[in-house]
């Protein structure tokens, strides 16, 4: 028993641990930079109070228990140590209650309330300053070591007990926006600081409570201040966990805010192959670029190729969030170096208020699912929450409501958008479009409720319902008769994979007596390689039968050049990024041309999607492509409409 109760075999030994603790808490944390830099700045600051009361306890440890020591050490000099050691330790509470606080964002702004946070860790300096007059509180023993008197000894744990019980309000408080094993963290992280109180009482050794503070730090080092959880290395922005966290704090208390967020079209696939510190400079310099637009907020990077910022005390409406994407797509107009080359990328905007617009994590997380894909084929530049007409609703469960019960309410319609023949210099062919009217919602964009479709099933009777009508619309109109040779039919990835899909396909053009050479189905480039050989053996069943194929946003995905030669595909479709980025940049202008060259070596047919005015128009048709698609032509229309359109533009009575 005396091996435990008697403080010299193990005091030493302890505080040299404790030192070796703190010594590689301190190299990690001076290696790894952290993603709050209030939260870095105060846990520097704990861990440099823990090494001067780690460092003061070596020293007592050693004038206490070594002669050799002693003899070249007066007394005075132990007890200035002692004092300064006492201090620190106290002071140590004050800066672990600040640490908690930024790591809860908790912000003191007034004065007042600033003092009195700071008032007891100043008593407790002031407690053991009062020595210098008087011997009223504590004295120093004959050990060296300080030796209360009570009752009023029992003062200096004032601020113990104030910190220690604020903190604990704070985690009552905010836990709610940690993970589960944050929330273990941080009692853990309490625990140890305070386990070497009663402790120290029970061994009479004041290193016990340095190494249980050493053991904090080196535990907390590995949790709230990882780096790898909170800050993405690559981009230097802050992680999804690091956003999700700070929404649903600053949701806790009930911050207003807005979350600025920026996707960026085909960012995977343009930094798929390159070498990781060619991406990293990229990104961060669009990191770089957006912290200088957002100096008070914080800068997240998300898996999905999308950037986000917090904008504290701003609403979407506020001039600020207008003006940061103006400057954002003043931007992204210019180039971006990727290694030795420059590169232009392409940026869609959108915003979201707290706690107005969204007042929960769970809401943020699928309103913002729907919107990065809504914004993605919008042409608004910067695409609000109340855009998406789901301010009022339950988000994707109202639209997964509506969407599944579509058909049975008849709220879908096809739209016809035509497509223009440059060498017959008429419109004979049109793409079929989905369009969705609730009677609650309104308009919903096919770019917010297909991927809902998806997910639940629906798409498949969806996609059918749309092949019907455009057969129905061919067998029952005089279509034909105008000028109209094929209708391009949207084919989804789920349709894709369906083993029955050609079988579906044939059944539904022997139903309307429709040709197959009427229909051409477009297959997107983005497409799975998992599923390749479904797909392959569908398209190779279907082009038998005498049905044509496109592929659809050729330019945005993953795609190699053998794979889409091999593919029994008669349309490529040139994405609207691409021949938008052609009239604004010299190198784009470039990539536009030889791409053509490139499509027109395989022997297939061009649609240039997203044409909007006649000298775009003029321009490609010169490149040599055969079908142009967009705006300056026609938007996508109802049925009868779009036979009118085909009367008058066509030239047909």
């Amino acid at each position: 028993m005396d091996i435990i109760t008697n403080p010299q075999q193990y005091n030493i030994c302890f505080s040299i641990a404790s030192l070796v603790l703190i010594g590689v808490t301190l190299i990690i944390n001076s290696l790894e930079e952290a993603h709050d830099n209030r939260q870095k700045h105060f846990f520097g600051m704990i861990i440099f109070d823990a090494l001067i009361v780690n460092l003061a306890g070596l020293f007592h440890s050693l004038w206490r228990y070594s002669d050799w020591f002693r003899g070249y050490v007066m007394i005075d000099m132990n007890n200035s140590v002692v004092l300064i050691q006492k201090i620190f330790s106290y002071v140590l509470a004050y800066l672990s209650l600040l640490y908690v606080m930024s790591i809860f964002r908790v912000e003191v702004e007034m004065i007042t309330k600033k003092i009195i946070v700071m008032l007891p860790a100043a008593f407790s300096v002031c407690f053991f300053l009062t020595s210098l007059f008087t011997d009223y509180f504590f004295i120093f023993n004959e050990y060296g070591e300080i030796q209360y008197n009570y009752p009023q000894g029992a003062l200096v744990n004032i601020s113990l007990i104030f910190y220690f019980l604020y903190a604990f309000f704070l985690y009552a408080k905010y836990c709610r926006s940690f993970s589960t094993e944050k929330v273990v963290a941080l009692i853990f992280y309490y625990l140890l600081m305070l386990a070497g109180i009663p402790i120290r009482i029970v061994t009479r050794s004041s290193s016990i409570f340095e190494f249980s503070v050493s053991l904090a730090l080196i535990f907390c080092v590995y949790t709230f201040q990882n780096p790898s959880e909170f800050s993405d290395r690559i981009s230097g922005a802050g992680t999804r966990n690091a956003l999700t966290f700070a929404v649903s704090n600053n949701l806790l208390q009930k911050k207003v805010f807005t979350v600025f967020g920026i996707m960026i079209e085909r960012l995977d696939a343009i930094t798929g192959g390159e070498p990781l510190e060619i991406v990293s400079d990229l990104l961060g310099q669009i990191t770089a670029y957006l912290r200088k637009l957002c100096p008070g907020g914080e800068i997240y990077y998300l898996d999905d190729g999308s950037y986000m910022m917090i904008f504290p005390e701003s609403e979407p409406d506020d001039p600020i969030i207008e003006k940061t994407a103006e400057q954002v797509r003043k931007r992204f107009k210019e180039p971006w170096k990727l290694g030795d080359r420059e590169i232009r990328l392409f940026e869609s905007a959108f915003s979201i208020g707290f706690p107005d617009e969204i007042d929960s994590i769970d809401k943020f997380n699928e309103v913002r699912g729907v919107i990065v894909k809504a914004v993605q084929r919008s042409s608004r530049d910067l695409m609000r929450v109340s855009d998406l007409n789901l301010k009022h609703v339950e988000h994707d469960k109202k639209i997964d409501s509506i969407v599944k019960h579509a058909l049975d309410d008849g709220l879908l319609e096809v739209y016809y958008q035509p497509i223009y023949s440059a060498a017959q210099k008429k419109f004979i062919s049109c793409e079929a479009l989905l369009r969705l009217r609730s009677p609650q919602l309104g308009f919903i964009s096919p770019a917010v409720f297909m991927p809902v479709a998806e997910r639940n099933g629906a798409v498949i009777e969806i996609d059918s319902f749309v092949l019907s009508s455009v057969c129905r619309m061919l067998s029952e109109t005089e279509a034909v008769n105008l000028g109209l040779e094929f209708v391009e039919v949207n084919l989804s990835v789920v349709d894709c994979i369906q083993a029955n899909l050609s079988d579906n396909v044939i059944n539904t053009l022997k139903k309307f007596d429709v040709k197959p050479d009427q229909i051409n189905l477009e297959v997107t480039e983005t497409f799975e390689e998992g599923i390749t050989s479904i797909m392959d053996e569908n398209i190779d069943k279907l082009s038998k039968h005498g049905v044509s194929f496109s592929m659809d946003d050729f330019g945005t995905g993953y795609s190699n050049l053998a794979r889409i030669s091999s593919l029994p595909v008669d349309i490529f479709k040139l994405d609207k990024s691409i021949i938008q980025s052609a009239f604004e940049s010299g190198t784009s202008y470039m990539v536009l041309m030889n791409l053509i060259k490139l499509i027109k070596s395989l022997d297939k047919k061009i649609v240039a999607e997203g044409v909007e005015t006649k000298e775009q128009a003029d321009q490609i048709i010169r490149f040599g492509c055969d079908y142009i698609q967009g705006f300056y032509f026609a938007k996508p229309m109802p049925r009868d409409k779009f036979l009118e359109f085909l009367r008058e533009h066509n030239n047909m009575d």
